[in-house]
């Protein structure tokens, strides 16, 4: 219903109605007030809750076997570059490179173009050719037409064969027409990615006219047995062979070991050595494989910066902050005095500062504790002295399910585990995962939903209210017309009454 905006009374309606419904939708205001609340505590609580996840991680790392076990691979030249996987034993091995993998690569004698192409029938290119490569396959290449790109797409099209075509400008001839030469390289290297560019028809080794016999022969006697044009006019110019790289290990007769790629994987167990340059002749290159404590403390302090950082998150959120003198707190977290926190920060501190082991040891033994101002330290120079004179002893302190994961005792890690499984759940669990954090909230998740729900209740019934009002104003005008109209009417009939005389 239309606002009437106090046609005969001179009310303004419309904003005696709008504080009407001000004050009926106060309800509805507290609503939206708590629904504001609840998120906020909701993105409180999501913020710790991924700070315990990130813990969590750091404890399951510890947790592996590997991470007590890490390796540092180092090599006494910058010709061998060496990598040690996760699998990789100690030991040293002397590498001297002889020799580095290369890609087979060709180019063809000059040919000029003219008109825009060139006959591929014609020296030097003398179509078609076979491909032959190393292992005995081979493809037969026939351009379709003479145009340079089609001769060289030819070439590159040869799906599979392993090697690719460029046309190289070298000059022109005296009428201005454009020379070339062809560069044909293999796409990998090694000396199994050989190949010969050879007449289409000679590839059978000592019968053409019966070209089965190809399939009689080995795949090093097919590839032998042909032989690439030595016509000048056809001849290719060898840039590069194709080679296996080369180390000697040493030894006599000398141990040579091959790759096909400057990469030799698994040269020791979980060691992959990289060769970029020959090494000098009798100086060989020494890679060593050995511990590499340091990775374990560098672990270690992981595990202490992310609990570190959820203790943070924690004091950030629930920090009490100041009262003022109008009784409102200033600087406080949103989830201030929250138990919740009290309780996760007090057990995240307590996995560390409480005895731990057999022993009833100290985490403090290893360079681990915690601060006045409840934070955790972690001194790396004192946990690697501890591990250098006590390895097991240390590992069993810290994580002691690392290398048994069966074991009834808990080590540091154990417990801070313990307190984020407690917390968010575990995650390495397939199903959701559940806890005191997680739990609250889904309560607060729920809450606003059930919020959300009665303040959209609440604005059909301040809708309802609305057209009441509205109509209510409107009566009130139309009523108020009508008692207008009358005294109007019945001032118009005094006023014709005849006035009395006077004697």
């Amino acid at each position: 219903m239309a606002s009437v905006d106090g046609l005969v009374s001179g009310m303004d309606t419309t904003s005696i109605i709008s504080q009407l419904i001000a004050v009926d939708s106060a309800p509805q205001a507290r609503l939206k007030s708590s629904v504001s609340a609840a998120q906020l505590k909701v993105t409180a609580y999501q913020s710790v809750n991924s700070k315990m996840s990130a813990l969590q991680t750091a404890a399951d790392n510890l947790q592996k076997a590997t991470a007590w076990t890490p390796v540092k691979a180092t090599s006494s030249s910058s010709a061998v570059t060496v990598t040690a996987g996760s699998t990789a034993s100690t030991g040293s091995l002397s590498i001297e490179v002889t020799g580095l993998a290369s890609a087979r690569s060709v180019v063809s004698p000059e040919f000029t173009l003219t008109g825009g192409e060139v006959d591929p029938t014609a020296p030097p290119l003398s179509y078609p050719l076979d491909v032959v490569r190393s292992d005995g396959s081979y493809v037969t290449l026939q351009p379709s037409s003479g145009t340079l790109s089609e001769v060289v797409d030819a070439i590159n099209e040869a799906e599979g064969f392993g090697i690719k075509a460029v046309a190289i400008r070298v000059g022109a001839d005296a009428n201005g027409n454009p020379s070339y030469r062809l560069q044909i390289t293999s796409t990998e290297t090694g000396a199994g990615n050989d190949f010969k560019l050879v007449p289409h028809g000679t590839r059978a080794v000592s019968d053409v006219s019966n070209p089965l016999k190809l399939q009689n022969l080995s795949p090093a006697e097919s590839f032998a047995g042909v032989s690439e044009p030595t016509d000048p006019t056809k001849a290719l110019t060898e840039l590069s062979k194709a080679l296996d790289a080369t180390v000697s290990l040493g030894g006599s007769p000398a141990v040579v070991v091959k790759s096909s790629t400057n990469t030799f994987t698994d040269v020791m167990p979980g060691v992959s050595v990289t060769v970029s340059a020959k090494t000098e002749t009798g100086k060989p290159a020494t890679v060593s494989v050995t511990k590499d404590s340091s990775a374990v403390a560098s672990a270690v302090q992981s595990l202490v910066d992310a609990a570190n950082a959820a203790l943070t998150e924690i004091s950030v959120q629930s920090r009490a902050g100041s009262l003022g003198s109008d009784g409102k707190v200033t600087g406080g977290g949103t989830l201030r005095g929250d138990s919740t926190m009290r309780t996760l920060k007090s057990q995240i501190l307590s996995a560390v500062t409480s005895a731990v082991g057999a022993s009833e040891a100290s985490a403090a033994t290893f360079g681990l504790q915690s601060t006045r101002d409840g934070e955790l330290t972690f001194d790396k120079t004192k946990f690697l002295e501890a591990y250098a004179q006590d390895p097991a002893g240390v590992q069993a302190l810290v994580s002691t399910r690392a290398t048994d994961p069966d074991a009834a005792a808990e080590g540091v890690v154990e417990r801070l585990r313990a307190v984020t499984v407690g917390a968010i759940g575990d995650l390495k669990l397939s199903s959701a995962a559940t806890g005191t954090l997680t739990s609250v909230i889904d309560g607060q998740n729920s809450s606003i939903k059930d919020l959300t729900s009665r303040i959209a209740d609440w604005d059909t019934r301040l809708a309802a209210k609305k057209e009441r009002y509205q109509k209510y104003y409107g009566a009130l005008e139309t009523a108020l017309g009508k008692l207008q109209s009358q005294s109007t009417w019945l001032a118009g009939q005094l006023s014709s009454l005849p006035s009395g005389s006077s004697n």
